[in-house]
């Protein structure tokens, strides 16, 4: 009785109301959904196909709603998929589009594998072909081939046109220059004196940036503060524009010694490496045998960089220096062994492209002894003390290695 009733008052409903406005009102309690979707049909003259497969009931209370939202509620909750196709709505089943869905996917399937498949050589100008490819293998179709040629460092590719234009759009993307760094390093031993002549004061870089001295005095204080590790070695910066000029004038004078000035060009991400120094042989002896053989070790001064190229023209460098000396030479039981002293720090700096590195820390101490004294009278035996003077000189130097990343132009 309860549907019966249900029915009645969607029927009952006049025609004039319905067609003056698109609102709908209707309630009804478990009435078959395939009877409601019929009659929302009915009042507004539209033609529609229900298929034996819909089933369920609806209950539902709508006070003037639209008739196109009234038709997708009652589909959605019988979860029915409500489609127009020209002036007739249809009405199917979940389990019906994903059918349709499959067999869609299907006969592309079969459309890609009876397509014509095509050859194409595709020359890579920065990224290495065979790391490439490994990521590639995913885009092609099931009987899509890549072949890596090394020697020319290319890509051929045996696909069909719709996955060869979407593989080629997709390299072009990734076949990009990458960044790189020109690293210029000054090598020096230098006195005190002559390093505050260059403007370099080590500091801990804990005062902030607006604190620091300007660029444009070579005696302000540009200690670097986002330098991570400060152990055994000094960091600071320094105006690079008369660096160079700097350090021929205070060569000139002797009051530094260059060691090596080496230049080197570096990838982003990539490490670069220099090394000067010697290796030292020593000999050493095999217990059992008694015989000896000839061993190096290296006493270098070694720095590694890693750039990174940041934006706005700023580079971060990860930095790893290293100085090894000849030590002691120790005696052992099968001979003697020589030690090495090694010092060694790692650490994170970021500097603008063009700004100047200072790293030292390293200390080498030289002792002399002097004498003046009057001619003749200064080698008076005991007397001769009034008439002379001795002194101690000693000269405290320090390696100290300039850097200065700027960023190189990529073709």
């Amino acid at each position: 009785m309860r549907k019966w009733i249900a029915s009645v008052m969607l029927f009952s409903l006049p025609l004039a109301f319905v067609r003056a406005t698109p609102l709908v009102t209707m309630s009804v309690d478990e009435v078959p959904v395939s009877q409601v979707l019929q009659a929302l049909a009915t009042l507004e003259k539209q033609n529609i196909v229900i298929p034996p497969e819909v089933s369920g009931v609806v209950s539902l209370n709508l006070t003037e709603v639209p008739w196109l939202q009234a038709m997708q509620t009652v589909a959605a909750s019988a979860g029915l998929i409500l489609s127009q196709q020209g002036a007739i709505w249809q009405v199917h089943t979940a389990s019906w589009q994903q059918q349709k869905l499959a067999e869609r996917e299907a006969a592309q399937a079969r459309r890609k594998k009876n397509a014509p498949t095509l050859t194409r050589g595709i020359v890579l100008r920065h990224a290495n072909a065979a790391e490439l490819a490994k990521a590639a293998e995913k885009l092609i179709s099931a009987q899509g081939t890549i072949t890596v040629d090394t020697r020319l460092n290319r890509l051929l590719v045996r696909d069909n046109k719709e996955s060869l234009a979407a593989l080629e759009k997709w390299i072009a993307q990734m076949d990009l220059p990458v960044e790189q760094v020109e690293l210029a390093a000054w090598i020096v031993t230098i006195n005190e004196k002559s390093l505050r002549e260059l403007g370099v004061k080590w500091g801990l870089g804990q005062e902030p940036a607006a604190t620091r001295g300007q660029m444009s005095t070579l005696a302000a204080d540009h200690s670097v503060a986002s330098a991570t590790t400060r152990i055994g070695f000094n960091i600071g910066s320094i105006n690079a524009r008369l660096l160079e000029l700097e350090l021929s004038a205070l060569e000139q004078k002797q009051q530094l010694e260059i060691i090596a000035s080496p230049r080197l060009l570096a990838s982003h991400l990539q490490p670069a490496s220099i090394k000067q120094g010697s290796e030292i042989p020593y000999q050493v002896a095999n217990g059992e045998s008694g015989n000896t053989a000839v061993e190096f070790k290296e006493a270098v001064l070694g720095m590694e960089v890693t750039p990174t190229v940041l934006a706005d023209g700023r580079v971060r460098l990860k930095l790893r220096i290293s100085q090894n000396m000849p030590g002691q030479v120790l005696q052992q039981a099968g001979g003697e062994a020589l030690a090495i002293d090694k010092q060694e720090i790692e650490t994170v700096v970021e500097v603008k492209s063009g700004e100047t590195l200072a790293l030292g820390g390293i200390f080498s101490q030289k002792r002399r002894n002097g004498r003046t004294q009057v001619p003749g009278l200064g080698a008076i035996p005991g007397f001769g003390r009034l008439f002379r003077q001795e002194a101690k000189e000693g000269d405290r130097r320090e390696l100290v290695v300039f850097i200065t990343p700027r960023l190189a132009a990529v073709h």
